[in-house]
């Protein structure tokens, strides 16, 4: 396997991990929520949210494995680290620095690594 495809596999693996990890804890979210003054709809919204974002981690990781088995599937692997930019820097900015920004721009690192290796013609 190539350099590029290793770095995808090692992000995709740690995302994976990070989004199954991330669903895992909607338990803790509804404790908090009972514990907090917070009122429906948005006990609601802050679950779904929860998970929506848990989920968006482990498909994204699935698409950017998937597409780094492709001839051209470099590009879709930029997307996918391009997406983890946005994600760390939308958390960074609502939440402050916190160990999902930090996992969320190594994985973003490994992603863009790998997009851009997997995308250089070979010799």
């Amino acid at each position: 396997m190539k350099t590029g495809r290793w770095f995808t596999w090692i992000g995709g693996v740690v995302l994976f991990l990070t989004g199954i990890g991330h669903c895992s804890r909607i338990v803790d979210i509804q404790k908090l929520i009972d514990g907090s003054t917070m009122k429906p709809p948005l006990d609601a919204i802050l679950k779904a949210c929860w998970l929506a974002f848990g989920g968006e981690m482990v498909v994204l990781a699935v698409i950017a494995v998937a597409a780094s088995g492709l001839e051209k599937g470099g590009r879709i692997v930029l997307l996918c680290g391009l997406t983890m930019i946005a994600n760390a820097a939308m958390l960074l900015h609502f939440v402050g620095p916190f160990f999902g920004v930090y996992i969320s721009a190594i994985v973003a690192v490994f992603f863009l690594a790998g997009g851009w290796m997997q995308g250089q013609k070979k010799a």
